[in-house]
């Protein structure tokens, strides 16, 4: 019997070795054709895509045309998966591919209308633009015809289906969603009012105080609604919930960008970094490219299934961005007749505008949906409230959102955001590259800019509304027609430098322009920490900077944030145990580096989660705690200006019978981080370090959830950093201490003739998990060691991995 069993087992075992290895061969299938000659329909003449050792394709074609065909084509080659998830959450159509656990969030992205808006755009495109565009749909469709079945990325392979023909609207609905991650303003209106509600105005305004003045410019009874929406927009895949709701769950959207010019480089010629600071995911949200054709010459990052270079260089200028944080969104509470169909405003009833929608729901019945939509936008709270009302019983109950329409730049008729970045990517001086940025609407960046000639310059373009009264901090009566959009921030008026005397400019989220600025551009950027400490190194350099010198403050971990709070915290810590006193001596001889193998890092990090929960937790109850203490800015100035005055009510848990003071909260908040840290790394602080609990964590888009595939698909990389350092580690405080944001992008540009510019994505080239170039990039990432922008012909071809040459399909 025993050796029955054992035949038998090693049958299985031999089986299961069987299908493993057949399925491996079949993904290797899969893999990209790097080599060769394929002939290609949508072109006139040969396109060659050379991939360097890196895996980054350089594409050589006679025209520009030919250059964006070879882009769609390589970014099918490499992100075809990517680019089809991508265009499902924009269509809200995962469910056909997911079945019902996506339907929640196809629920959503319906009824917001991210397909609608982006159809809408592309008929109103430039016919230049749409050309260009179209070249680079061939480029896409080019690949499609010629792979079906094994020779598609496994993913299409596991959820049984091919993806359909790329369209122009597709290119444009991605911009749409990269525009909804860098354009979360709403958040800030759900939690006023929920914070209003629950403390009333005043005592609201002090937990959200605004931003300093002279703070750092570049030049009935109420239930929680922000907690509604949120719980509304995380069912479902948590590859898309993280998208929705990223910029929600951690103080973490933002990015950093410099430019300084001649006299103070080592090459008298200006020097220009960037980099962006977005979702974590695998693969990665950006996809480095050169394209050249004649005096058509770009290298950058590009966003796959889109066909410019987003940020990077061109012969002549370079350029780079940050998210400005302008308030382009309002929520109107909306106030409806019975029927639900008619929407009062200015004393008369409107028609609400009614679309029907069909979501395809695969292994069960389609669902049908009503989008409805005001002079304001589409009613959002009806795809929550749908939502919520399918929660779990075991789940917290979410109130009912009352009508409210969401307002939204990007949701307008018109935007050639995309024709902007196809501008830009030719711009040859400072007054081409303005009239490029002309026409951005969405999301507003703040876009540093430096040429061969010498010149630096700032500008941020973006379509910005005028209100008829208030500020858009809150929700607003959408009725009496007293708070509508009356016009935009004129171009000419938005904040701009050129050649600004003190020789160099940073943005890193911070205010753009000073108090007195006269038009409303928003209320909630996050303290100046990065641009602080940015601005800090470049004035205190002895010599003339080098691009080594600026990727090594692209790795700075100095935390601005501890050095500004611990003082705070050690005038009320008073720990009554060795262990509290212990840590309170390690983070008095810290050095504020929240390097990786820090202990101070991790208890300081520890210690401020806790802050929130403590101080204000009685007083908001537990829902809308949660939202507060993700903004970590307002939660910075709240436990400063409390602290740091008179005893504060703030201070007292009115839960208990007794009265609290400060000096108890701090201590309480300090020994529940601890006896976090002890849980998670033992009882020896000597040998705690924050990159022990501090991780990057780059989820697979798409199947991360399926445990069987995680190990395979996803990966994770010890961190250091916090949210207010250059080298940016925040972390989401709804998963303590995972990092699910960060610098997803560098690049360093060297605009002396000696080129020595610099750049690298955060994970890898590759979407495919086979590839050498999956994960490669990920140890040289933590470690911010840029890889060289290769340009010349020279470059290019050491060590080189193929050259694959596309012809016409006639010509062959």
């Amino acid at each position: 019997m025993r050796r029955l069993l054992l035949k038998a087992l090693a049958g299985l075992g031999a089986a299961a070795a069987l299908l493993a290895s057949a399925a491996y061969v079949a993904a290797r299938r899969s893999l990209p054709v790097v080599n060769g000659s394929i002939a290609v329909a949508g072109i006139s003449a040969p396109v060659e895509i050379v991939r360097d050792a890196d895996g980054v394709p350089h594409i050589f074609a006679r025209e520009k045309a030919g250059a964006l065909f070879g882009l769609g084509y390589a970014h099918a080659q490499d992100r075809l998966w990517q680019m089809e998830f991508q265009r499902r959450i924009a269509q809200g159509r995962l469910s056909e591919i997911f079945g019902r656990a996506t339907l929640p969030q196809d629920r959503f992205l319906r009824t917001v209308g991210f397909a609608r808006a982006a159809r809408s755009a592309w008929d109103r495109l430039p016919a230049a633009a749409r050309g260009q565009i179209d070249a680079y749909v061939a480029g896409v469709n080019a690949f499609l015809a010629a792979h079906h079945g094994t020779t598609l990325p496994p993913e299409f392979l596991l959820l049984g289906f091919e993806p359909e023909r790329w369209t122009g609207a597709d290119v444009l609905a991605w911009g749409k969603m990269m525009a909804w991650d860098l354009s979360a303003n709403y958040v800030f209106e759900l939690l006023r009012y929920d914070l209003a509600a629950r403390v009333g105005s005043d005592r609201a305004a002090e937990l959200m105080p605004g931003y300093a003045p002279d703070g750092l410019s570049i030049v009935g009874p109420h239930e929680p609604i922000a907690a509604a929406w949120m719980q509304g927009l995380s069912r479902g895949d948590p590859a898309v919930a993280d998208f929705l709701l990223g910029n929600v769950t951690s103080e973490a959207v933002g990015s950093n960008n410099w430019v300084v010019d001649g006299s103070m480089t080592a090459s008298g010629r200006p020097m220009l970094a960037n980099d962006p600071h977005l979702g974590t995911r695998i693969p990665s949200t950006w996809y480095l490219a050169h394209l050249s054709a004649g005096g058509f010459d770009v290298i950058g990052a590009t966003l796959p299934g889109t066909p410019a270079v987003a940020l990077g260089r061109n012969r002549f200028i370079a350029w780079g961005a940050t998210n400005v944080g302008a308030d382009v969104q309002d929520l109107y509470l909306e106030r409806l007749d019975a029927s639900g169909r008619f929407a009062e405003f200015g004393g008369r009833q409107e028609p609400v505008r009614v679309i029907p929608e069909i979501i395809a729901v695969k292994g069960a019945p389609a669902e049908a949906i009503d989008v409805r939509i005001t002079r304001h936008g589409p009613l959002v709270s009806d795809a929550i409230n749908a939502n919520n009302a399918e929660a779990a019983p075991s789940q917290p109950r979410a109130a009912v959102l009352p009508p409210l329409a969401f307002r939204w730049t990007a949701l307008d008729p018109q935007d050639p955001t995309i024709a902007s970045f196809l501008e830009l990517n030719e711009a040859r001086n400072w007054r081409e590259f303005v009239a490029a940025l002309g026409s951005f609407v969405v999301p507003s960046q703040n876009f540093v800019y430096a040429d061969v000639d010498g010149h630096i310059g700032y500008y941020a373009p973006g379509r910005i509304p005028i209100r008829a009264s208030g500020n858009g901090a809150a929700p607003v009566e959408g009725w009496s027609g007293g708070h509508e959009w009356t016009a935009w921030v004129p171009f000419e008026a938005l904040p701009h430098a050129f050649d600004p005397p003190s020789h160099f400019i940073v943005t890193a989220n911070n205010r753009p322009a000073t108090a007195d600025y006269p038009f409303l551009l928003g209320l909630d950027w996050p303290e100046p920490y990065r641009a602080r400490r940015i601005a800090d190194r470049l004035r205190a350099a002895g010599a003339p900077f080098t691009p080594g010198d600026f990727e090594a403050i692209q790795a700075d971990t100095v935390s601005l944030h501890a050095q500004t709070l611990l003082p705070v915290l050690f005038s009320h810590a008073n720990p009554a145990d060795e262990r509290g006193r212990r840590a309170l001596a390690l983070l008095q001889a810290w050095d504020r580096d929240a390097r990786g193998d820090s202990a101070a890092a991790a208890i300081f990090e520890a210690w401020f989660l806790r802050l929130a929960p403590t101080l204000v937790g009685d007083d908001l109850g537990p829902l809308v705690t949660a939202n507060y203490q993700e903004r970590f800015s307002s939660v910075t100035r709240f436990v400063v200006r409390t602290l740091a005055g008179p005893a504060s009510a703030w201070c007292d848990d009115v839960r208990t019978p007794g009265s609290e003071g400060c000096n108890d909260a701090v201590a309480r908040a300090l020994r529940e981080a601890l006896d976090d840290l002890t849980q998670r790394l033992g009882s020896d602080m000597s040998r705690w370090r924050w990159d022990a609990v501090h991780r990057a964590v780059f989820p697979h888009s798409g199947l991360d959830a399926v445990g069987l595939l995680r190990p395979i698909l996803s990966r994770s990389r010890p961190s250091a950093g916090d949210w207010s350092t250059v080298d940016a580690g925040p972390i989401a405080s709804d998963r303590p201490f995972e990092q699910r944001h960060a610098p997803g992008y560098r690049e360093v540009i060297d605009l002396s003739a000696a080129d020595d510019s610099r750049f690298m994505i955060d994970v890898g080239q590759s979407g495919h998990p086979l590839s050498p170039h999956y994960d490669d990039f990920l140890p040289d990432w933590k470690a911010v060691r840029l890889h060289p922008m290769r340009t010349t012909a020279a470059e290019i071809a050491a060590g080189a991995a193929g050259t694959l040459r596309l012809v016409p399909a006639a010509s062959r």
